[in-house]
């Protein structure tokens, strides 16, 4: 009796230890060439190599996340507990949200132009994470800090500007109207 006692006693410690362990909650990367920073700031450092390179996890990667801070998820990647943009990540479970048409809102309203208000900016065709980003003879290009594009209007998350003669989207966590 005593030995099944022990047994079902290991048997419920199992299942609690694992109940716990799907419990975890993780985010799927939802963006290509996601910059992790290693505190929840778009100033702050990325996750490098030891030769300076960005480390980028794959789209569709599923990271365990520790937590949040504003906007970031602290996440951890092989071993290292890093921050990754919410704009980049979706909790596993939920659903993409559904893209919202363009439109001018009272945002943009007599806003003439977006200030970059962060480096190497990417400017993308498409108003969502997925739209290939603008380049010129195979490279990304991308304003100055500081750059005025002409603000042209809204959609979702980003603004559409145009960028020396093309349409293009900015996220509007790395720009502001003026």
């Amino acid at each position: 009796m005593k030995r099944l006692k022990s047994v079902l006693i290991g048997i419920v410690l199992a299942l609690v230890m694992s109940v716990g362990a799907m419990a975890q909650n993780f985010v799927t990367v939802t963006g290509t060439n996601v910059r992790l920073r290693l505190q929840p700031s778009l100033q702050s450092e990325t996750l490098t190599t030891s030769q300076g390179v960005n480390i980028h996890p794959k789209k569709g990667e599923k990271l365990e996340c520790l937590g949040e801070s504003g906007k970031f998820y602290q996440v951890k990647y092989k071993g290292k507990v890093v921050y990754l943009a919410k704009q980049f990540a979706q909790p596993v479970g939920q659903t993409a949200t559904t893209k919202q048409p363009a439109k001018e809102t009272t945002a943009t309203k007599g806003q003439q132009y977006v200030v970059v208000t962060g480096t190497n900016v990417r400017l993308r065709k498409a108003a969502s994470l997925e739209g290939a980003i603008y380049s010129a003879n195979g490279k990304p290009v991308y304003p100055a800090k500081g750059a005025r594009l002409k603000l042209m209007g809204e959609e979702g998350g980003f603004y559409k500007v145009n960028y020396q003669g093309n349409y293009l989207y900015i996220s509007k966590d790395f720009a502001r109207p003026e």
